[in-house]
């Protein structure tokens, strides 16, 4: 990602000029596929729908935290379904100085990278260390996994704060899924694409590489050796497990989010009917039957789509 993102002739040619309906089939079919996960609910359907819409229509970044807390809160209340039974094993001992470590992070990170943010004229280091709070919330916040991570990721750089064009993030998260390694690795050259952004040169480029590999992996490094033995003890919670449904369904719900915002920047730039549009239009269903199907691996869509945007002139 590190290389694609300090590419700008390959970023910039022809052969991907199919990324942008490829993204937008590859997100829809993020919610077709994730939808059935969602524990079979009214309420848990109604919050997947709601803040998928919400985060739509209100262009905020504090819609996910908030969003999240919640769901999780409305989900502990209100949903009545009976539960697995949980197996439940010895305790393990819990490490609460991983806790403190994420929360002093987390909170000193937020705060310094919120007075950054505001008076990043007057601070050489402002935009790097506001990218730095950026990833690390993300990374802390991301439940679902990457798609969540693309939902949250584009809402803050792309809708929010215009550090990346649409086309731009497309390309990247386009491409990512024809690379192997978790799909956070988005945050790499999303951050390197925002350092360039804000004008830096190839060093700071780079250092937007470092920043988003430390900091999308950092909160569930310390998360994994605080909450990975708390959750023993807390699995039998009737509470907790109804919380963290109505979490996952809003998760779900920000994925809708960014289908949305996605194919929305894909369908609204045709005005009227032509080859391109055809083509554009072609690639995107093409793509979804081939998700749908499952007859084809993602990394060959990928290659596909740039094999035809080489061969088809723009």
């Amino acid at each position: 990602m590190s290389i694609i993102a300090l590419s700008p002739k390959f970023l910039g040619a022809g052969h991907l000029q199919f990324m942008q309906p490829m993204v937008a089939a590859f997100l829809a079919y993020s919610v077709i596929s994730m939808a059935p996960w969602i524990r079979k609910s009214s309420l848990n359907y109604g919050i997947f729908i709601v803040f998928g819409i919400l985060g739509f229509m209100i262009n905020s970044p504090l819609l996910f935290p908030l969003g999240m807390v919640l769901a999780g809160i409305l989900s502990a209340k209100f949903n009545k379904y009976e539960l697995p039974l949980v197996s439940i094993q010895q305790p393990k001992p819990i490490r609460w100085r991983n806790l403190t470590a994420f929360g002093i992070i987390f909170l000193v990170v937020g705060g310094v990278g919120l007075v950054l943010n505001n008076n990043a004229e007057y601070f050489q280091l402002a935009h790097p260390f506001v990218l730095f709070e950026n990833t690390y919330r993300i990374g802390a916040l991301s439940f679902g996994g990457g798609n969540t991570l693309a939902a949250m990721s584009h809402e803050q750089y792309v809708v929010y704060h215009h550090r990346l064009s649409p086309q731009e993030f497309n390309t990247g998260l386009g491409l990512l899924q024809a690379l192997p390694g978790p799909n956070f690795n988005f945050m790499v050259y999303v951050n390197s694409m925002a350092m360039k952004s804000f004008g830096y040169n190839t060093f700071y480029q780079l250092m937007g590489c470092l920043i988003g590999l430390i900091a999308v992996f950092m909160p569930g490094t310390l998360m994994v050796f605080f909450a990975y033995p708390l959750w023993h003890r807390l699995q039998a919670h009737r509470s907790i497990r109804l919380a963290l449904d109505g979490i996952f369904a809003a998760a779900v719900g920000f994925i809708l989010t960014a289908a949305l915002l996605i194919n929305y920047y894909f369908w609204q730039q045709f005005h009227q009917f032509n080859q391109h549009v055809a083509l554009q239009v072609g690639v995107f269903a093409i793509t979804l039957t081939l998700l749908c199907i499952k007859k084809v691996a993602t990394p060959f869509i990928v290659l596909l789509m740039i094999l035809m945007g080489w061969l088809i002139p723009m």
